[in-house]
C-alpha cells in the first residue's frame, strides 16, 4: 500500500478587479406581505383577510409576535429578472441587503432568515408561503443595531436561473419560526433602488470555489474535501470542484487550481 501526503500552502490571492465584470440587478417586483394583525387570522398562510404589498407605515418591516394581543407577521418579498444580464453562465452572485434592528428594548434578535423560491413577478398574498422553498442562509440583527449590509451566496440559485427559460429568481426574508417576539427592519424605497436588496452578479473564476473573490486555502479545502479520485463521480454539492470538467475531482484538478492560483499571483 503506498500513501500519498500532499501539502500545498496557499496564500490568499485577491483576484483583479478586472477580471470580474460585476453586474447589479435590482428588484424587478417587491412588497411587504402580512399575515395576522387586526386584518386577519394569524395562521402562517397570508390569504384575502390578511393585507400585502407597499403598505407605508410598513413598508421594509421584517416581524413576528407570538403575543396574544398582537398575533402577527411581516415578510418581505423580492423578486428578479436576470433577463439583462450578459455575463455567461456559470457565473458568482451575492444577494446584499442592508438591515437595521428594532428601535425598543427588550426585544429578541431578530434571526433573519432569506428564502429562494420560483418567481413569478406577480405581487401576490400567495408569496407568503409560495414553494418550493430553499434556505439560503440567515442573519442576526439585535435591538438598536445600526444599519448593516448582509452578503448571502446565491449563486447556484442564479446559474439555474440563468440556464432557465423564465430567468427569473425570488427572494423571500422572514424571521426564525421559533421567534417569539423580534422585529428587523429594510429601509428600502420606492424612489431610490439602490437602497433594496440587490443581486451582484460576476464573471466566475472556476478556482474561486467559495465565490469570495480571490483563491486561498479555504478554496483549497473545499476541493481536497471533494476529492475521491478520477474515474469517480463527484460526491453530492461537488460539482463546482471538477475544474477540468470530466466528471471527477481528483489530483488534475488539484494542479488546475494551484495553476490560477500562480496565473492571478504574479
Amino acid at each position: 500500500m503506498r500513501c500519498f501526503f500532499l501539502l500545498v500552502i496557499l496564500a490568499d490571492v485577491e483576484l483583479p478587479s478586472g477580471v470580474l465584470a460585476d453586474q447589479i440587478v435590482a428588484p424587478s417586483a417587491d412588497g411587504t406581505l402580512v399575515d395576522g394583525g387586526g386584518y386577519g387570522n394569524f395562521d402562517g398562510i397570508a390569504d384575502s383577510a390578511d393585507w400585502s404589498f407597499n403598505q407605508s407605515s410598513y413598508e421594509g418591516a421584517i416581524t413576528v409576535s407570538h403575543e396574544p394581543a398582537s398575533q402577527v407577521e411581516h415578510r418581505l418579498v423580492f423578486e428578479f429578472n436576470l433577463v439583462s444580464v450578459s455575463n455567461l453562465s456559470p457565473v458568482s452572485a451575492r444577494l446584499k441587503f442592508k438591515l437595521r434592528g428594532a428601535p425598543r428594548f427588550p426585544a429578541e434578535s431578530a434571526v433573519v432568515q432569506v428564502f429562494s423560491y420560483p418567481s413569478d413577478l406577480v405581487e401576490t398574498l400567495a408569496d407568503f408561503s409560495a414553494g418550493p422553498t430553499e434556505l439560503l442562509g440567515q442573519v442576526e440583527v439585535a435591538p438598536f443595531q445600526a444599519q448593516t449590509l448582509f452578503e448571502i451566496d446565491v449563486t447556484d440559485q442564479v446559474n439555474q436561473a440563468l440556464l432557465s427559460t423564465a430567468k427569473r429568481i425570488a427572494i423571500r426574508l422572514q424571521l426564525d419560526p421559533q421567534t417569539q417576539s423580534a422585529q428587523a427592519f429594510l429601509d428600502g424605497l420606492d424612489s431610490d433602488p439602490t437602497t433594496k436588496p440587490s443581486i451582484v452578479v460576476s464573471d466566475a473564476i472556476a478556482s474561486d470555489l467559495d465565490h469570495d473573490g480571490d483563491i486561498d486555502a479555504r478554496d483549497y479545502s473545499i476541493l481536497v474535501s471533494c476529492m475521491n479520485g478520477p474515474g469517480v463521480t463527484p460526491p453530492a454539492g461537488c460539482t463546482g470542484s471538477d475544474l477540468d470538467g470530466d466528471m471527477d475531482v481528483d489530483l488534475t484538478d488539484l494542479r488546475f487550481l494551484e495553476e490560477q492560483h500562480s496565473a492571478y499571483r504574479h
